[in-house]
């Protein structure tokens, strides 16, 4: 989160209502924690694994009703994300020593990536690798339950996402601190790799918007002591396309949802790119602008307002392709944060230009990303609340399709995850009670949803039912 500690005063000044809405909004201050809202009958149940960026919380694996059945304390100290492998396997990242917390790869002060079995001995390591946001195996493109497509396989290749310190005077005459991609084989040799800046005439981006990043490229202290970088797009995703119809239907016509290649979703430029695996190019590119007069193009067609009725995404998180075998399978899943993000022009509300584009409300949606006609879209306005910020997380979050259709949702920045049905039917929600002492919040990355089976160490759990109170007359007893 070094990266939010941004550049001068007035950046800083204009960004700060968002940075911190529970200050900024007259939210509650007193509302309850763990599983507030279950029903066993319409959920996908099973186990659900986040890390609390608490140093010394760790990571957590807890039930549908909200009990901790096991904390890993060492694994993802503020870091993220952990992820639960089929079998009781934990991966995520640890700290050879309690100040080696950096996310440039190979470099002596950052994380390890591991995996752990189910009694905390490390199966597999890449030592040094500075893992930030995300990490995906072999076998499995997005890193969370797939049926057909289990996440066991981690002893195969493995892709990265890390960090390297580089120059562009195109981008900017600041150090960056790229976004660096890298495929390991089974044996922990580099087979493929992708730096941001190497392939920035392939980001199609306006002038101002070129202008602005050059002298603002969102420059901050990073992990790594001593250096500060430009984090000029922010990778904050990274998985494969994996098998999908479009390839399945044509693989001419839709050479570039290949399975191999990558998708990234890149939160401070609010553009998502598809990274051709055998080339390493840009062959797929949503964002930075949504405006009436924006044009997408895809095969040699064009859709007219297709970018504009799709709306602006901003700050956006987990962009990736729903997986075959799930529903809506092929169609791209993507939490818009909203908030702020993106270069250009100067304006009341950026007057430096940085993040120009800002909004105080969150969605979710699913859409085709050959047209990006919307499928799926869920707000606090599908829900039916008057005011758009109730649902909202300004930074952070990620949306997991579940098989039985339902989306596993984290608003990370309230430490809030929800089940909700395609009908927007809240039918799990959880709070995490896991609040840091520095800043008191409860910040969860990503929230992933795994099946009972995952984890055979342990009994099936009882389900019990959670109907929350009405509020309009719950009151808190004095005394």
């Amino acid at each position: 989160m070094k990266r939010r500690e941004f550049i001068t005063g007035a950046a800083v000044a204009a960004a700060a209502a968002l940075i911190n809405p529970m200050k900024a909004l007259s939210f509650p201050t007193v509302f309850p924690h763990g599983t507030t809202i279950y029903n066993p009958e319409k959920c996908f149940n099973g186990y659900t694994v986040f890390g609390t960026e608490v140093e010394s919380e760790g990571t957590v694996l807890i039930d549908m009703n909200g009990n901790v059945v096991r904390q890993w304390k060492d694994v993802c100290q503020a870091e993220h994300p952990p992820k639960m492998l089929k079998g009781g396997f934990l991966a995520g990242t640890k700290r050879p020593s309690p100040d080696k917390k950096g996310r440039v790869w190979q470099d002596p002060s950052s994380t390890d990536l591991v995996v752990l079995d189910w009694n905390g001995k490390v199966v597999r390591s890449v030592p040094r690798a500075g893992m930030h946001h995300d990490y995906q195996f072999e076998g499995n493109p997005v890193g969370y339950y797939v049926p057909g497509m289990p996440l066991d396989n981690y002893q195969g290749k493995m892709l990265i996402l890390s960090h390297k310190f580089t120059h562009n005077q195109f981008i900017s005459d600041k150090e960056l601190y790229d976004d660096y991609i890298v495929e390991l084989d089974a044996k922990g040799n580099v087979i493929w790799e992708w730096l941001g800046a190497e392939h920035f005439d392939e980001m199609e981006f306006p002038l101002e918007f070129k202008k602005t990043m050059y002298k603002y490229p969102t420059y901050s202290m990073t992990r790594t002591p001593g250096r500060k970088g430009g984090d000029w797009i922010h990778v904050n995703a990274a998985s494969y396309l994996g098998p999908n119809k479009w390839w399945d239907e044509d693989k001419e016509k839709y050479s570039v949802f290949n399975p191999e290649n990558i998708i990234i979703s890149c939160r401070q430029i609010n553009t998502s790119f598809i990274i051709e695996k055998k080339t390493g190019k840009i062959v797929w590119q949503l964002g930075p602008e949504y405006y009436r007069d924006s044009m997408w193009e895809f095969g040699g067609k064009q859709y007219k307002r297709a970018l504009s009725k799709l709306g602006q995404i901003i700050g956006q998180h987990h962009t990736h392709m729903i997986p075959k075998g799930l529903p809506g399978e092929g169609n791209i899943l993507v939490y818009d944060n909203g908030g702020y993000g993106g270069y250009g022009e100067r304006n009341p509300g950026a007057p430096l230009g940085w993040s120009d584009a800002r909004r105080d409300y969150s969605r979710v949606i699913e859409f085709d990303p050959r047209t990006l006609e919307v499928v799926w879209e869920h707000s606090a306005k599908q829900m039916g609340m008057r005011n758009k910020y109730q649902f909202y997380s300004d930074y952070v979050s990620s949306a997991q399709r579940l098989p039985n259709g339902n989306t596993m949702i984290t608003n990370g920045a309230v430490g809030q995850f929800q089940e909700v049905t395609p009908d927007h039917e809240i039918v799990w929600e959880y709070i995490s009670p896991y609040y840091t002492k520095n800043g008191n919040y409860n910040l969860v990355y990503r929230a992933m949803r795994v099946p009972y089976d995952y984890v055979p160490q342990l009994k099936t759990p009882k389900e019990i039912k959670v109907t929350p109170p009405d509020n309009t007359t719950f009151r808190v007893q004095a005394g």
